[in-house]
């Protein structure tokens, strides 16, 4: 690809050191963007960005820290302006609303939705100062579909299109030019989805079966890849999107269809 749908844009993605958030990374570099990768994780992060290259820094992003996002913000104004923010961070514990415990529930809503939280506070401050931007938040099929295994994870994904909608509608009427999404990722084989395959093989699962499990509840009976993921979020932050706010997009093979 590469044709520099992004150029001139300076982007925050936060979980950018792996899954969804490095393979954005990668595209929106290749497609002209200058990007801050924001990871708990810096070496990782770090790492990546040298891979990248110049139009690249990392940062240290615990989502959880408004100190962090404050930093984050600061580093990338070494780039530019943002324009974009990529809300990728994310974690997921399953576990039965019987198995499943009240540090456990609030560990994940803590990162998932409160990390969402507050890098659009800081995301709308920067970039009604500037000249507008694209928020797009990481949610699930999960937040629409829930599963009997994911009360935490559903609860936070499904209360991140709620707050996507709400911040569009704010930005919408206050005329800021700054339009929020949300991505809807079905099962995308990152990092992630290896847990779940290393969890079914300790539950006497092949590691076919339980990735055909996954797939199987997608029409088109496959995973998703990061990179197709990415793809959509590029169209999301690009200028192609310009009459697109309060959305949500699934990258699902069909599954909400």
């Amino acid at each position: 690809m590469g044709n520099e749908r992004l150029s001139g844009k300076t982007a925050i993605i936060s979980g950018g050191a792996s899954g969804i958030g490095a393979a954005s990374a990668k595209r929106f570099v290749e497609e002209g963007a200058r990007v801050v990768i924001g990871d708990i994780d810096l070496a990782k992060s770090e790492a990546l960005a040298a891979e990248l290259g110049p139009n690249a820094l990392a940062a240290e992003l615990d989502v959880r820290e408004p100190e962090h996002w404050q930093s984050a913000f600061e580093r990338a104004s070494a780039l530019g302006d943002v324009t974009t923010l990529v809300n990728s961070a994310g974690v997921s514990i399953p576990g039965s609303i019987e198995d499943i415990d009240l540090d456990q529930f609030r560990a994940t809503l803590s990162i998932n939705l409160d990390g969402v939280f507050l890098g659009c506070k800081h995301a709308v401050a920067a970039m009604k100062a500037a000249s507008g931007g694209s928020i797009i938040n990481v949610g699930s099929t999960l937040g629409v579909r829930s599963g009997a295994i994911f009360p935490a994870y559903s609860s936070s994904k499904g209360a991140v299109r709620m707050l996507s909608r709400s911040i569009a509608l704010h930005c919408a009427a206050q005329g800021y030019d700054i339009r929020v999404n949300t991505l809807l990722p079905g099962a995308i084989h990152t990092e992630m989805v290896e847990g779940y395959i290393a969890a079914g093989k300790q539950a006497g699962q092949s590691r076919d079966q339980v990735i055909q499990g996954f797939a199987s509840v997608h029409p088109m009976n496959r995973l998703g890849t990061a990179t197709e993921t990415a793809n959509a979020i590029v169209f999301l932050a690009s200028d192609e999107s310009s009459f697109t706010t309060g959305a949500d997009l699934p990258v699902d093979g069909g599954y909400l269809a």
